[in-house]
């Protein structure tokens, strides 16, 4: 049997809840099938260098800009050159430039994956959004709120859509990277503290401050409160000069990018994403729900689709610092809510949520686009 030869674009693939994505389903794909291989537009990075490590073809093509015409032609012949039969695009600008690319080089196949919500957007970006859609075969939508984005915010043709959620479970992706050294007191951690962990890339929409100014106002009355910030971005020098001047470093502890966060969840009693403007879906709130950990969240983007509130967690208005606050210090005064939400959220996970549901999803719709064009 002829193998399918997919290529996902990418800009890089530094550590984050896309890129992860990206390698899971690179690495979860049924290989008697189908041949995949990865190109990110600018850099590398650490996931990168994890899947050339699991034998997956990763090119790098140092691209400079997005505004010149040539490189379009390059890409469309790079393409052309490999005999690709679906491009799988990722990213905002990666998926403009590679679905342009792709229109020129005639790809059977091109689909593009949505991993977050673009209030932001202007009118030109949605009309260029509306024209890539004609020649587009699917939209995959990773929650509803981006679905629903996609169809009445940029006003594309919904039969263009399909919904797949994200998942995370069991992966090869940084296998092995143990390390024994990590515990609560190499965080300068208590056993009795209640350690409130986020993994988030340190950027303003993920609401560090939020959290920050939550914890802040919990810690009057609770004063073994602890937060584990992992992550980088950049905002860091500046989050972390906003703890320092809080004189609360001591009970703040940034641990910087890390290549397996779901160790540090092992560490943590709960789990926090106050995200204020946009979030597609979250990954990192669902390996912790995976962990069985109770999860906070703003009630904005995908969060609503993951956490049931009262049920695996609470749901919080975005860039209320009290109300966050209010619901950490009522999971860190109950052990039974906590115990309770914690195997809530891991039956979530296991329904909606789980890695091999994602992979099946994702190779069904390329499954019946491939029989499709060939019928």
């Amino acid at each position: 049997m002829t193998k399918v030869t997919v290529l996902h674009i990418v800009e890089d693939l530094q550590i984050g809840g896309l890129e992860k994505i990206i390698a899971t389903i690179v690495l979860g794909l049924d290989k008697e099938k189908y041949q995949t291989v990865v190109w990110c537009l600018t850099s590398g990075g650490e996931i990168a260098e994890e899947l050339i490590d699991k034998g997956i073809t990763v090119r790098i093509l140092g691209m400079d800009s997005y505004y010149n015409p040539l490189k379009i032609i390059g890409l469309s012949s790079l393409i052309k050159k490999n005999s690709v039969n679906i491009v799988h695009t990722h990213g905002y600008f990666a998926s403009t430039f590679g679905r342009l690319a792709s229109i020129v080089a005639r790809t059977p196949v091109v689909i593009t994956h949505i991993h977050t919500t673009y209030y932001g957007f202007k009118r030109r970006n949605i009309l260029i959004e509306r024209f890539l859609s004609l020649f587009t075969d699917k939209i995959v939508c990773v929650s509803q709120a981006v679905h629903k984005f996609v169809v009445e915010v940029e006003g594309i043709n919904q039969k263009k859509t399909c919904l797949i959620y994200n998942g995370v479970g069991t992966s090869p992706l940084f296998e092995g990277h143990r390390d024994a050294d990590i515990n609560r007191k190499s965080f300068g951690f208590e056993k009795n503290d209640f350690v409130i962990i986020i993994v988030a890339s340190l950027t303003p929409h993920k609401g560090h401050h939020v959290l920050i100014d939550a914890v802040r106002i919990a810690l009057e009355r609770h004063e073994n409160l602890r937060l584990l910030i992992v992550g980088d971005g950049p905002l860091r020098d500046k989050l972390e000069a906003y703890v320092k001047e809080l004189q609360l470093s001591s009970k703040m502890v940034f641990a910087g990018q890390r290549k397996n966060s779901t160790l540090l969840l092992k560490l943590a009693d709960l789990f926090v994403l106050p995200s204020t403007e946009r979030e597609g879906l979250g990954m990192a709130l669902l390996e912790a729900m995976a962990e069985g950990l109770p999860v906070i969240g703003s009630n904005v983007g995908g969060i609503p689709e993951v956490i049931e509130d009262t049920v695996n967690g609470f749901l919080v208005a975005p860039g209320d610092s009290y109300g966050l606050a209010a619901a950490i210090e009522k999971l860190a005064t109950d052990k039974v809510m906590r115990n309770r939400m914690g195997i809530m959220g891991r039956t979530i996970y296991k329904r909606k949520f789980t890695l091999e549901k994602m992979n099946k999803n994702i190779e069904a719709l390329y499954d019946g686009i491939v029989k499709g064009r060939r019928k």
